[in-house]
């Protein structure tokens, strides 16, 4: 079953001078069901436009993208809020976690948002926060936990409505060496278990060394794709070479985390 479709998806911006600028160009895009799936590039490849498109923050100059056989393009400002909060997951660099709230208030506030039942809402909550390692902290507030477990935390929130895609930006981005692989082995759990369709927009080829496959933008066409065997260590060794080829700024990748 097909998550993600996009046909000639292009976003041009107009710049001073009347020169336009093509931040895509033509991506021709899918996911399934139960994918995890990376977008690697250089600064300025695209990725970060590719993914505001995705997230219906932003509409395409040209093409089309459906999400769960929707087109949101077509939709009004009501109906396109609605469908982001029910459709979307999002994971973000800084957790976006509310401070004021206890981290299990945080996890089910989607739930809160659409009226589930209290009954439901604990029946969701407890396996999701059990399968991310976070079932002791569900009291504590945001400032009492670590980066890592914020991650994690910002993960159950935004799967525990059951979104179609889930869309994660540099999600690893604040964290050390450890807390980034248990939030990325977190993330894969998330995946495999529960067959989680995932997104990840990332520079980092150790984060995207545990997709299932990942593309690569340059000057915002889509320019190669690699897929993991078995073995992530050499999907990583792959990602790095892939990186090589590809060439441009990565902004200090962590080349040495695997």
């Amino acid at each position: 079953m097909q998550v993600l479709k996009t046909q000639g998806l292009s976003k041009v911006y107009g710049a001073k001078g009347g020169v336009a600028y093509h931040a895509l160009d033509q991506i021709d895009l899918s996911v399934d069901k139960g994918e995890f799936v990376g977008i690697m590039g250089p600064s300025g490849s695209g990725k970060t436009t590719l993914l505001n498109l995705l997230a219906t923050i932003d509409k395409p100059t040209s093409g089309t993208l459906e999400i769960g056989g929707t087109n949101p393009v077509n939709l009004s400002e009501r109906d396109i809020a609605l469908f982001r909060r029910r459709e979307l997951g999002f994971v973000f660099q800084d957790f976006n976690l509310l401070d004021t709230l206890p981290i299990k208030e945080n996890i089910i506030l989607p739930l809160v948002l659409e009226g589930a039942k209290p009954a439901v809402i604990e029946q969701k909550l407890r396996p999701i926060a059990e399968l991310l390692g976070i079932q002791n902290i569900l009291s504590k507030r945001t400032y009492e936990v670590s980066g890592g477990q914020k991650q994690r935390a910002a993960i159950a929130r935004a799967i525990i409505h059951e979104p179609s895609l889930l869309l994660a930006d540099e999600l690893t981005g604040n964290l050390d060496s450890k807390s980034a692989k248990d939030v990325m082995s977190a993330l894969q759990d998330l995946n495999d278990r529960l067959s989680a369709t995932v997104l990840l927009v990332t520079h980092d080829p150790f984060s995207a060394s545990y997709c299932k496959r990942v593309l690569f933008i340059k000057d915002g066409k889509l320019f190669s794709e690699i897929r993991r065997g078995v073995n992530r260590q050499a999907f990583f060794q792959q990602i790095l070479d892939a990186l090589s080829v590809l060439g441009g700024n990565f902004d200090d990748v962590p080349f040495a985390r695997a």
